[in-house]
């Protein structure tokens, strides 16, 4: 099968059927007539439009969400069109017997469901450009932007990229993900003219990676490196002081430029439709830990009641603190990830070298001749726990003292218990539920909880795996094997 024929396969299964453009047609009018009458009966005085992918026609089958704006006049209030802007997507939620929830990233919004399709209804302000009030005032220009550049073949061009990085794992501006958004997917066929030509660009980047499509920036690359400190900076046509790729970060962007070497090596479905992890038995479990020789430590607690955005933060935060903490009393991290149900479940999973340290650790003390001598020997002399010592080696002094924590389920009780971590880092969302309880879990301890989590035990599976399942599929489906002398041969 030839390139083309693979995405053309592709984009026959992803592209939506002329019956789906109806069922989503009249979804979206539905719903945006229903919110004129809402917003209507409560005074507010505002236009209903659709935009985002299905608007700029970029959206995937089966995967579809409404973008609906609620576009007010910069006369109205700023709490006035917050406020009745939604409580008017929540009546009408209700009324067509949806399911909706508040949401908050840099501006309040709701997310409901009607008729199985997702409905982000979000209050705006009719903004020229530069003369932004909201932070997605911009999106309605963004749209016309993408429509007057896009069109035809190019919008297909777009869904295989948005499903190329879906596969991969990198769609999403969200925190969690720190990845590609739809905006940044249409910019980037906008700026490269169809996806070969696009991974082709991808697979060449760079540690600092800058496309500036409208040349706004020509001649002044010093100026844009200096405003824009991200490792992929694409200029936002419409509002040249933004970073459409600022969420992108710099492991998101090397799995995205990973992907695109091994897609032009080898193309493959697998990077569209990568294969799920395996759920692990008790048994497969035990053997994995016992063939790694490693310890897995888990630190495990509730829910975290907090909007995913602010969820994600906190904890890539947290999961950066507790890192260190480890590595400060000597344990060696191999790997490190959070993860969490987002309803009853969060943990901190730690590959580390051992759980179980050395009673005695080697301290080197200053040269003989120094003027720290005299301090470093009559402490050693005169300390409980200088074990050994202090001896000269080389010119230096040195001891053997006695570690406070030889056991990593020492170390996380004492700095846990207290305060929730807040003095070790530890995020204070994060604190608030870790200091109402948690548990330390090491190897088959896991196994308590991975065997009532179905989810959990998915992602500790591919957290052994090590491999990202689109390059586990594809070494699968292709046969490849890695030489260190020769890369990837198939």
């Amino acid at each position: 099968m030839t390139v083309e024929e693979l995405l053309n396969s592709i984009l026959r299964e992803i592209k939506p059927s002329p019956e789906d453009e109806v069922k989503v047609r009249e979804i979206s009018e539905k719903i945006t007539n229903a919110l004129k009458s809402e917003t209507k009966a409560l005074g507010l005085n505002v236009d209903v439009e659709t935009y985002g992918s299905v608007a700029k026609g970029t959206w995937l089958r089966g995967d579809v969400d409404l973008d609906v704006f609620l576009m007010a006049d910069r006369s109205i209030p700023r709490e006035t069109l917050i406020s009745n802007g939604l409580k008017s997507a929540k009546g009408v939620f209700e009324s067509l017997k949806g399911r909706w929830i508040e949401r908050y990233a840099d501006h309040p919004y709701v997310e409901g469901w009607v008729d199985g399709v997702r409905v982000d209804v979000v209050p705006c302000y009719r903004a020229e450009p530069g003369k932004w009030l909201t932070a997605v005032d911009r999106t309605p220009h963004h749209t016309q932007y993408i429509k007057s550049k896009l069109s035809g073949e190019a919008l297909d061009q777009v869904r295989l990229l948005k499903k190329f990085a879906k596969g991969i794992g990198v769609y999403g501006a969200d925190i969690k993900t720190g990845g590609f958004s739809g905006y940044l997917c249409e910019l980037l066929i906008v700026s490269y003219g169809d996806f070969i030509k696009t991974v082709e660009a991808a697979s060449k980047w760079d540690r600092r990676t800058i496309i500036d499509i409208d040349k706004y920036y020509r001649g002044r690359l010093g100026e844009v490196k200096k405003k824009f400190q991200h490792p992929l900076v694409v200029v936002d046509p419409v509002d040249p002081n933004r970073n459409v790729a600022a969420a992108v970060r710099l492991e998101t962007l090397c799995t995205f430029i990973m992907a695109s070497k091994c897609f032009l090596r080898k193309p493959s479905k697998a990077f569209f439709y990568p294969s799920k992890p395996v759920k692990l038995t008790e048994s497969a479990f035990k053997a994995k830990l016992e063939s790694r020789g490693l310890d897995l430590v888990a630190v495990s607690f509730g829910a975290v009641e907090a909007v995913p955005d602010v969820l994600w933060g906190q904890l890539y935060r947290t999961l950066d603190s507790m890192k260190a903490l480890l590595e400060n009393w000597d344990f060696k991290v191999y790997r490190a990830k959070a993860w969490t149900d987002e309803r009853g479940l969060t943990i901190f999973l730690f590959e580390l070298e051992s759980s179980i340290l050395s009673r005695l650790k080697r301290h080197t003390g200053p040269p003989v001749f120094s003027e720290e001598f005299w301090n470093f020997l009559g402490k050693h002399l005169r300390k409980d726990r200088t074990s050994t010592g202090p001896w000269v080696e080389g010119d230096r002094l040195v001891v053997e003292v006695d570690r406070r924590f030889r056991d990593v389920k020492d170390l996380f009780e004492c700095f846990l218990k207290a305060d929730g971590g807040i003095s070790v880092g530890v995020r204070e969302k994060i604190a608030e539920v870790i200091g109402r309880g948690f548990k330390v879990l090491k190897n088959m301890e896991l196994w308590s909880i991975m065997s009532e989590n179905a989810e959990l035990n998915l992602f500790i599976s591919e957290f052994l795996d090590g491999l990202p399942m689109w390059l586990k599929t594809w070494l699968e489906e292709a046969e490849a094997t890695f030489d260190k002398t020769r890369n990837v041969e198939a």
